[in-house]
């Protein structure tokens, strides 16, 4: 088994700690009443920085292992399939929050962080067989390569999704299905909310970035070995178990705000 990538991890650890501060500060806002601006400015930028990042190290992520899994076996026999139930696992808790929250009277989330990046695990498969090719040609790393062919649909799908941002268009009243595109039904309110066709974009980047840095799952260029260096070895405990800490820490945020009486609910 390869080892872990330290700098991968570290990076998904400082999304995880950015995330937990935002949700904090937006915890406070709706149910503390503090008058916190979330929606531009300083906060704005933080939380899209913290969403970009786990967005594209997901698709980091699922490169490396779809290389080193090519790498290690030579075959692509049930690599689509492994590839599919990593995105479904995700998706699926990704569902059972939007359960959740509609049975508990919480906010709205029909097509959430979760539900995006399962889905585009899953949708990726054809852009990891473009990903995989140069280094599938030979032992060596010979052959073309076609990554950039990922680039270019990420930018097709992020000039999409500002064309239909530009045209203002909206489904119909009470039409919820079109929600994960990016088209919305007026007035249509969401407290986590990430378009497909323009996040997956991100995802796309992120692939790319994993195919390019990381080709057959091993490092491209060396890199100062920071892994036991403070802050680093938290900071990697933190990313490897980055889908846990997502799952519980917002229960655990908001009972401390309640047995602390910073927040009420209800």
């Amino acid at each position: 088994m390869r080892a872990r990538i330290w700098e991968v991890d570290s990076w998904r650890g400082v999304a995880i700690i950015t995330m937990i501060i935002f949700h904090l500060v937006y915890d406070l806002r709706a149910y503390g009443g503090m008058p916190i601006v979330l929606h531009q400015g300083f906060w704005f930028y933080f939380q899209r920085f913290t969403a970009i990042s786990f967005i594209a190290l997901s698709g980091v992520s699922v490169v490396l292992s779809y290389s080193r899994t090519l790498a290690a076996s030579g075959s692509v026999d049930g690599l689509d399939w492994k590839i599919v139930r990593r995105g479904l696992h995700v998706l699926g808790i990704g569902m059972i929050f939007t359960v959740v929250m509609r049975l508990g009277g919480f906010a709205r989330i029909d097509f959430g962080v979760l539900h995006l990046i399962g889905t585009s695990i899953i949708c990726s498969i054809p852009f990891l067989k473009l990903a995989a090719v140069k280094d599938h040609a030979d032992g060596e790393g010979g052959g073309r390569s076609y990554s950039w062919l990922i680039l270019a649909a990420a930018g097709v799908m992020y000039a999409l999704s500002y064309l239909l941002k530009y045209l203002d268009v909206q489904a119909p009243d009470g039409v919820f299905w079109l929600v994960p595109l990016g088209i919305e039904p007026p007035g249509y309110y969401y407290a986590d909310y990430f378009p497909f066709v323009h996040w997956f974009a991100v995802f796309l980047i992120g692939l790319y970035l994993g195919a390019v840095l990381y080709q057959g799952g091993v490092r491209r260029w060396p890199l100062p070995n920071l892994e036991r260096v403070f802050p680093f070895p938290l900071l990697q405990r933190l990313g490897r178990h980055s889908l846990v800490i997502y799952v519980v820490h917002q229960p655990v945020l908001i009972g401390l705000l309640l047995l602390t009486g910073t927040i009420t609910l209800g």
